[in-house]
């Protein structure tokens, strides 16, 4: 995946933060929002289509800060990433256990879409293995995330939110998928 894309995906929390930092939480809130639409026009115009998981990453803003609009707490949208953390878990421990990881069913889907030079290697045994392994070790992953963000979120300044809601995400994922290979 292309590092820009994932660090695409944090401008609406570092929006957030950077405007909520001059005490306007409404301001902060619509920015977040005004971010994730560029988001999704980034997607549209430089990688050739909006996916469901942007439509999804895009709505979930909406939702959340919404609900931090309409109570006047931006604590709803800092607890996004703790709800999401939470459903991503759910689904990776479900999967797992009933034999069929989403991380290898997504990459027997993508596959035909992807290079030659990484569908071999989707296709061998060992992979897939370590795939279904990545999968499980996520689900705890995405537990001690959610925790760490509602803590952050709850107990540490907007600063801390951020770097443990943007980049400690693709810290956790980093880790699972060292522990996994």
């Amino acid at each position: 995946m292309i590092w820009s894309v994932l660090l695409f995906d944090l401008v609406p929390l570092i929006t957030f933060a950077v405007l909520d930092a001059f005490g306007n939480v409404r301001y902060a809130l619509i920015g977040a929002i005004l971010a994730a639409l560029l988001n999704l026009l980034y997607s549209q115009f430089f990688l050739g289509g909006i996916d469901a998981i942007s439509l999804i990453f895009v709505g979930l803003i909406v939702f959340f800060a919404g609900l931090s609009y309409y109570a006047q707490n931006p604590l709803f949208f800092k607890l996004k990433p703790t709800a999401i953390a939470c459903v991503t878990a759910s689904i990776m421990f479900a999967t797992s256990a009933i034999g069929t990881p989403v991380m290898v069913e997504m990459a027997d889907h993508y596959a035909p879409m992807m290079p030659e030079i990484i569908k071999t290697p989707l296709a061998q045994e060992r992979l897939r293995a370590a795939l279904a392994r990545t999968n499980l070790y996520m689900g705890f992953g995405f537990i001690v995330y959610a925790i760490a963000c509602a803590w952050a979120a709850l107990r540490m300044s907007r600063w801390w939110w951020l770097a443990i809601s943007g980049p400690g995400l693709y810290l956790i994922i980093a880790i699972c998928a060292g522990l996994a290979m």
